[in-house]
């Protein structure tokens, strides 16, 4: 049987993977609701710097809003950034 290590930070938890998974939505929102415009899932073998994009981007009656969700990472990234191993 193979098990997978799962790590925990605050609510997050991530999978232990040899590549860099993410989940990445695009919500349009407005005063009375929101939809999910585009979610798409990306493979890396390092992480992505998303700092150029803005998440948040302002129209005149809504907002579109960009999400990213760790899935899975390489055991050492989660624990140089303070994940702790999640007991079973």
């Amino acid at each position: 049987m193979n098990t997978v290590k799962v790590y925990l930070k605050n609510t997050q938890e991530v999978k232990v993977t040899s590549r860099f998974i993410y989940n990445i939505s695009i919500y349009k929102i407005w005063k009375n609701g929101a939809s999910l415009i585009e979610e798409k899932y990306y493979s890396s073998s390092e992480p992505l710097k998303l700092n150029k994009i803005p998440k948040i981007l302002h129209k005149e009656n809504y907002l579109i809003q960009r999400f990213v969700d760790l899935i899975g990472a390489t055991e050492e990234y989660l624990i140089n950034k303070g994940y702790k191993l999640k007991k079973v």
